[in-house]
């Protein structure tokens, strides 16, 4: 069967201060269990740089739909659906040791060359085993939304070193970490739901121009670097 897990308690570092786990947390925590799998499914970072290859993230959608409690033992879980042409979907839950699944997500990834950057075809890319059946969300396609030319201005941010990864660009986790940044959280608010799709890489020294703007249901996120769209996302703040 397709499928990881293993059994952790958190970092007191996940959570915020009255004790919710932190979007960007979840995040880092995911990526970390996808390359873990991958190492086991031998499609791993080192396997696949030899071959010139890198995984690189597309788009991801995380809901949190109960308590991650602090302090407990959870169950963290991954599973690939069946490939695409050219991408790959991966799933995600969290699940307490009473078996309740509080975190829920899906992800969308792309095989790219280490050297051109361009994105390679999913035949490049193989692992043999029967698909674990459960689709937490059904599918995730880009976002579809027209920026507004009335969007505000939050802050321009410079890529740190510390928000590199080793495939030399700004980690997946720290666009989220720069948006929770960025907003107003109080003990009756958090971050339930979030979509981002990732445009383009942003490179260290690179400066990041945050907007955002909102409809009836959503706030939007939008980054960029040089007049070029990097990334959107869009959260849902809720009671």
């Amino acid at each position: 069967m397709l499928k990881y897990e293993i059994k952790t308690k958190l970092r007191t570092s996940d959570y915020d201060k009255y004790d919710r786990i932190k979007m960007h947390s979840i995040l880092d925590v995911f990526q970390d269990l996808a390359g873990d799998h991958a190492e086991e499914l031998n499609i791993g970072y080192s396997l696949m740089k030899e071959k010139k290859l890198i995984w690189v993230l597309v788009s991801q959608e995380v809901r949190i739909v109960g308590n991650v409690p602090y302090g407990k033992e959870v169950t963290l879980r991954t599973w690939p659906a069946e490939k695409g042409r050219a991408d790959f979907i991966r799933y995600y839950e969290i699940e307490t040791e009473c078996g309740d699944s509080v975190v829920e997500a899906i992800s969308k990834w792309v095989v790219v060359n280490y050297e051109t950057r361009r994105i390679e075809r999913a035949s490049e890319v193989n692992y043999e085993g029967e698909l674990y059946p459960k689709r937490p969300i059904e599918s995730i396609n880009k976002l579809k939304i027209s920026i507004p030319h009335t969007k505000k201005f939050i802050k321009s941010y410079k890529v740190l070193n510390d928000d590199i990864d080793h495939n030399g660009h700004m980690n997946n986790a720290n666009y989220v970490k720069l948006i929770y940044n960025s907003i107003e959280l109080s003990k009756d608010n958090y971050i339930k739901n979030i979509h981002i799709d990732y445009l383009k890489e942003a490179m260290l020294g690179d400066t990041i121009d945050l907007y955002s703007f909102e409809d009836t249901e959503n706030t939007y996120y939008v980054g960029y670097v040089n007049l070029v769209q990097v990334f959107i996302a869009s959260i849902k703040k809720e009671k």
